[in-house]
């Protein structure tokens, strides 16, 4: 609930500061450049919000992998993110792009379940 408490001014700040910056640059490409930028900042937000969830549902005892929920929500956060720029930047047509962030993807789930392994209670603790 905290966690919550403090992301939404936190959106609404950047959400304000998108607003001053839409009318501050007339011109469309500047204004999509700030809604984008200010979209990956929402974005890092709402993976903090996560993260901080996660963290209280553990230190409640009603989660039980919180190393690995917390680097399973950054990193794909942080993969598509970057897919996203890598978008921007370079297009949509790239095919390889697509394929790269996948294969991130599924190293991620990789290393989130190894993470889990270790993070498994084991019998006698």
């Amino acid at each position: 609930m905290y966690a919550t408490a403090a992301a939404v001014p936190a959106a609404v700040v950047i959400l304000s500061h998108l607003a001053w910056a839409w009318y501050a640059h007339p011109a469309s490409a500047d204004r999509r450049a700030a809604a984008f930028d200010h979209g990956l900042a929402v974005a890092a937000i709402l993976a903090a919000t996560l993260v901080a969830g996660r963290v209280a549902l553990w230190m409640e005892g009603r989660a039980r992998y919180v190393w690995a929920d917390a680097v399973a929500v950054l990193g794909a956060i942080a993969v598509v993110a970057h897919l996203a720029v890598a978008w921007r930047d370079e297009g949509v047509g790239d095919v390889g792009v697509a394929v790269v962030h996948a294969v991130a993807l599924g190293a991620l789930a990789v290393g989130v379940n190894l993470i889990r392994a270790f993070e498994e209670p084991r019998p006698g603790r």
